[in-house]
């Protein structure tokens, strides 16, 4: 069996929770209690959207999300909004190392926040344009949209240790 892309001739989705959708498919089909994910959630968040089952198995993949009528579209990135929330990290106040493992204390978006990074080498991206994502040993991610628009200080923790 192949893979089934869904599209505005195909299928609409309808949120129904939280994060979950359904599809209804244009034969009338229902399928219920699905989770959209982006495969490319940095670097294409509008192209490859695949919906998981409850056991994370593949139904069906969105190629863009523009290709689906308006209600499916805001159906899906209301989701993705709770999903997808990155923490913008704007002051970063301490960075420690203990062991190996980085422990950040930054100022973000939605308040003082701590957390631990394992590998500095691979949990730290620099994405161009001065854009940052940090990912800690919970496997949160958070943003620095552009690391010199930070103030002097926190430039000087954050880069000390990557």
């Amino acid at each position: 069996m192949g893979r089934l892309y869904i599209d505005k001739t195909n299928g609409k989705i309808e949120r129904t929770d939280l994060y979950l959708v359904k599809l209804i498919k244009s034969d009338g089909t229902v399928i219920e209690d699905l989770e959209p994910r982006r495969l490319f959630p940095l670097s294409d968040p509008s192209h490859y959207i695949v919906l998981l089952d409850s056991k994370e198995r593949e139904v069906a993949m969105i190629r863009g999300i523009a290709a689906l009528d308006a209600l499916s579209q805001m159906a899906l990135l209301e989701c993705f909004k709770e999903y997808y929330l990155i923490p913008k990290i704007t002051q970063v106040l301490e960075v420690t190392d203990k062991y190996g493992v980085l422990r950040f204390r930054v100022m973000t978006d939605r308040g003082e926040i701590s957390f631990n990074i394992r590998n500095r080498h691979s949990d730290i991206k620099n994405l161009g344009s001065n854009r940052i994502i940090i990912r800690d040993a919970d496997d949160n991610r958070y943003e620095i949209p552009d690391y010199k628009a930070l103030d002097v200080k926190s430039q000087r923790l954050l880069f000390s240790y990557v």
